[in-house]
Formats: structure tokens, C-alpha cells, sequence
């Protein structure tokens, strides 16, 4: 197995070595280190692309969320001691820029827009938008 199989294999739910899936992301040596501790701490060795997804953002797919706060409560890399915002947006950046297969970019780009979608809720200019839901919710 190499990285290069990795790379060109567009089936996302191929188990693959933990490490060596890490290496083909390419993640930086901090954010890597947590990964590897999560990993190590659950007791996984073997993962898919899939679930390396998983671990930084929900599936597109998912129904969405009441709130944004249930949003980054289900991210489960950010329950894993000192990784924080700064680390989960270089692991996000670092996946968006990944050399992968098609496959793979497809989905993370789902993801990502889901995110997006998260983040403009809490925008100031939606906040006239938030008033009037939590005022439905109150009725």
C-alpha cells in the first residue's frame, strides 16, 4: 500500500492504514499529532476516507441541525484535548487542498458547503432571521 493508492482509489469507505491515510492528507505535525492521539485513544488503526471525514465534519447528508451549537457539538475531533478552532480550521483547509481522488473531493465539498451554511446562520445580518425563529419557538 502507498500513498499514491490512497490518492487514486475513489472508494471512500476503503479501509486504509491510520497512519499512512494521515500522511496522504498531509496534515501539518500539530494537528496530526491530535489526530493520532484520538485515533490511539479509541483504538483505531484501520480507517476509511470516509471516517477521517467524519471525525472533522458531519456527512452532508445528515438532517440538519436546530442550532449551530448542535452542529459543532457532533464533530467528534473537537471533544479530543487541545484541538481547538485554530487546529480544526488547518485540518479543514489542509482536507480542502488534499491531492485525492475525485471521489473523495466531491463529498468533502459537500461538507464544506454544509459548513458554510452553518457559519452565515451566525452572521450578524442573519440575526433578524434567529429573532424570528427563537420567537416561533417561544409560541
Amino acid at each position: 500500500m502507498s500513498i499514491d493508492a490512497i490518492r487514486s482509489t475513489n472508494d471512500l469507505d476503503k479501509p486504509w492504514p491510520a497512519r499512512l491515510l494521515l500522511d496522504a492528507i498531509g496534515f501539518l505535525q500539530r494537528v496530526r499529532g491530535r489526530v493520532e492521539d484520538y485515533l490511539e485513544s479509541r483504538n483505531i488503526r484501520n480507517l476509511s476516507l470516509r471516517d477521517l471525514m467524519d471525525l472533522f465534519l458531519p456527512a452532508a447528508f445528515e438532517p440538519p441541525f436546530d442550532e449551530s451549537a448542535q452542529f459543532w457539538m457532533g464533530i467528534p475531533i473537537l471533544r479530543q484535548p487541545q484541538f481547538g478552532p485554530y487546529l480544526h480550521d488547518s485540518a479543514l483547509l489542509t482536507m480542502t487542498e488534499a491531492a485525492m481522488s475525485q471521489a473523495f473531493k466531491a463529498e468533502w465539498a459537500m461538507r464544506i458547503c454544509r459548513l458554510m451554511l452553518y457559519e452565515l446562520r451566525e452572521r450578524p445580518a442573519n440575526k433578524r432571521l434567529q429573532r424570528t425563529a427563537k420567537n416561533r419557538r417561544g409560541r
